[in-house]
């Protein structure tokens, strides 16, 4: 492996990771671009992707010495939770980064995304729904590899997948993540001999995480963004009831555990975008976190969309792919990403021109404690929330309920019950709707320039929603 390696100085300033006597570790090294082994990145793209979208991918080695925290004082509800350092552990983790490859199509903003690994190895959950949007409009986008199990977990850890290209590699546990993410931030910030980014000049830098990396991203911007000052506003996609803890592994507990229902504290400074749907409410709870919109707050909640989905713009038409997951009932369909993309359209205008996002209606709740809170309709369609054209014209039933898995193999996984359900509404219900073919396409067309002038898709996505509709069977 031909690497070259450079040391990174952080600047930390005072207050950045620790605000007692005690010295700050040492700055993070950079490594890399990384080669070696079977030659390219664990997930990479493929060459005829990034020759097509203009954008170059490389990855780099981050080594250190990291922080570990510990609560300081009660953590309550308001998310205004204080910590003081703990032990220190050195780590060596990777950094994947996807830039412009013409520096004057950049447009000044760097996404970060905590990388997520609820699969046991590092996927990019934000990235893959972010995608075109970041491409066509010129963002560069590093995922870092925060936590232990993408780098540890056996099989499909990245040492088990590439034991030449990551043997070096090593993670000292989760209880380390927070300080890892900001050290890696900072040194793809402030590089020095080689720089990650070339000549990109970033002016603004935009956190991300969805599903277990927002849990953790909802504990760093409690207990750690106002110390260390890295983000200029975060983007928090599919959290659950229980923000992440300090010690634990993953999902696990810390012995003293987080409240359930904690907010995302209002004092943060900068823009915080909270992305909902209707499924995290029903199998993560997530409607027991739901607070107001506020100077630097923002939730949209997604009615029909699963915590998880294979999207199709005209649901029910066509079999769902099952994406691996092998559900007993179809998987939900609602196109979630287009939402996303919006989302992020909206929060970089945010951190830019200070421009908040329109307030989202909420999704209508019933009884909070109940299995599935959230109130729907005669057709089982959740009520109120963003509204989605295949929910206002519905060819399925898209809800985020639990799926259930057939017959489990003992040790796999098994992640049904985020993958929500579509149920296609039969011939006779169809021709009820849509007598004719022409009465649909105006039905969902309408829908589709709701949701446009509301904010909440942008135009790429409606052209290719409205041409699928023209294309799709119902009513002919």
């Amino acid at each position: 492996m031909r690497t070259t390696l450079f040391t990174v100085i952080l600047g930390l300033s005072a207050g950045n990771l620790v605000t007692t006597s005690q010295q700050a570790p040492a700055p993070a090294s950079l490594l890399g671009p990384v080669s070696g082994g079977k030659g390219q990145p664990f997930a990479a793209l493929s060459a005829q992707d990034l020759a097509s979208s203009r954008y170059t991918e490389a990855e780099y080695f981050v080594s250190g010495t990291s922080q570990a925290f510990e609560k300081s004082g009660t953590w309550g509800l308001d998310g205004k939770w204080s910590v003081t350092p703990a032990a220190r552990a050195d780590y060596k983790i990777r950094m994947l980064v996807r830039r412009p490859s013409d520096l004057k199509r950049f447009n000044g903003v760097l996404i970060v995304e905590w990388l997520n690994v609820t699969a046991m190895s590092e996927g990019a959950a934000d990235y893959m729904q972010m995608k075109e949007e970041i491409e066509r409009s010129g963002y560069a986008w590093a995922g870092i590899g925060a936590q232990a199990a993408g780098v540890n977990t056996p099989r499909s850890g990245l040492k088990a997948w590439d034991p030449e290209r990551y043997a070096t590699l090593a993670h000292p546990g989760d209880a380390y993540s927070y300080d890892i993410f900001t050290q890696a931030t900072q040194a793809l910030l402030k590089p020095s001999a080689v720089n990650p980014l070339a000549e990109l000049r970033v002016r603004h830098t935009i956190a991300t995480g969805r599903s277990q990396s927002a849990f953790r991203l909802v504990t760093y911007i409690n207990a750690f963004h106002l110390r260390t000052g890295v983000f200029n506003g975060f983007f928090v996609h599919s959290r659950g009831a229980n923000a992440a803890g300090l010690t634990a592994e993953q999902l696990g507990r810390d012995p003293d555990p987080i409240p359930p229902g904690a907010h995302l504290r209002a004092d943060t400074g900068v823009p915080v975008f909270d992305l909902q749907t209707e499924g995290d409410m029903v199998t993560l709870r997530s409607h027991l976190t739901r607070q107001a919109d506020a100077a630097h707050y923002r939730l949209w909640e997604i009615a029909g969309a699963a915590h998880a989905e294979s999207s199709q713009w005209v649901p029910g038409v066509t079999p769902v792919p099952d994406l691996g997951v092998r559900c007993v009932a179809p998987i939900n369909s609602a196109p979630h990403h287009a939402v996303v993309k919006a989302a992020l359209h909206a929060m970089t205008r945010w951190v830019r021109e200070g421009k908040a996002p329109r307030s989202s209606p909420g999704i209508l709740i019933g009884d909070p404690a109940a299995p599935d809170p959230v109130l729907r309709d005669a057709r089982g369609l959740a009520k109120g929330g963003i509204r989605l054209p295949e929910l206002e014209a519905p060819t399925a039933i898209l809800d985020g309920l639990r799926n259930d898995v057939p017959p489990a193999t003992p040790g796999g996984q098994n992640f049904c019950f985020l993958f929500g359900h579509t149920n296609p509404l039969d011939a006779a219900e169809l021709a009820k709707l849509y007598p004719t073919h022409d009465g649909f396409v105006r039905k969902f067309n309408t829908a589709v320039d709701a949701i446009v002038r509301a904010g909440y898709w942008l135009k790429p996505e409606a052209d290719l929603a409205r041409a699928a509709a023209r294309q799709a069977p119902i009513g002919k």
